[in-house]
């Protein structure tokens, strides 16, 4: 006795493991919930993000009659994009200064998708996380040629909204020092890219930018404000497909044409 205490041994070493391995066990068991919870987490911030995006671009559709181009000046100086602008090329974007930063608020951080982690710096730093469907949308490459840049599609011309890509999650594989690399891009790249002039036809075939990057899917905006979470149906080769690169869909362009 101390005191009026009953002495108390002190724990043994077999005692000591159980109580560990029991820590470990729990540890084990909350992970799993834990990153889901994470995942649904982004997933939805990244919907609402989208949401955002498109309605902002319908608004400016609205008002313009078109659509925001996505990148009006890629021919040329290359300092614009839907997102933002750049004071030259090779610098970061400037979000509060693109066509549709007065549709967005103060809440500009919508271009950044939670889910798009480990980026490195790239020539389209500052876009985001999202691509618009440049050719069928973001300008009018279906009717005149991928030089026709300098205005968006009109809304009322695109024949099904709710089988028209808007948005989608994006990156591309840069092969910075040998070694490929995820940076941030702007553009949702079709399976096939436009030729530049017309007769329009589907001249070459593009490189995935299409990110599957929620547990092996990518949200996607369509032109009528739905978002749905498409999963990689049509893969390109390593390392776009171990990067998670890749389209949904088809093996043509029919979800990203607009008529």
């Amino acid at each position: 006795m101390i005191g009026n205490f009953p002495a108390r041994a002190a724990f043994t070493l077999v005692e000591m493991l159980v109580v560990i391995a029991i820590i470990a066990l729990l540890a084990a068991l909350l992970v799993p919930g834990v990153s889901r919870a994470l995942a649904a987490g982004a997933k939805g911030k990244c919907a609402e993000n989208l949401q955002q995006i498109e309605k902002a671009n319908a608004v400016y559709g609205d008002d313009h009659e078109f659509y925001a181009a996505a990148a009006a000046d890629i021919r040329g100086a290359n300092l614009q994009r839907w997102h933002g602008t750049r004071a030259s090329r090779g610098s970061v974007f400037d979000g509060s200064k693109g066509p549709l930063a007065p549709y967005l608020g103060g809440d500009r951080l919508v271009r950044a998708c939670p889910a798009l982690k480990n980026v490195q710096p790239g020539f389209e730093a500052g876009c985001g996380g999202y691509g618009y469907n440049q050719w069928g949308v973001g300008s009018q490459a279906y009717m005149y040629g991928a030089t026709n840049c300098a205005t968006g599609m009109k809304p009322d011309l695109i024949r099904d909204p709710s089988r028209v890509v808007m948005f989608t999650d994006t990156a591309y594989l840069d092969g910075q020092n040998g070694t490929p690399v995820l940076i941030e891009y702007s553009f949702a790249e079709s399976i096939f890219a436009p030729s530049d002039s017309p007769p329009v036809t589907m001249a070459y075939p593009a490189t995935p930018t299409i990110h599957f990057r929620h547990t092996g899917r990518c949200g996607v905006v369509w032109c009528d404000g739905h978002v749905s979470w498409e999963e990689l149906t049509t893969p390109y080769d390593d390392p776009y497909t171990q990067s998670n690169l890749g389209w949904f869909g088809g093996s043509d362009n029919s979800l990203f044409a607009p008529f």
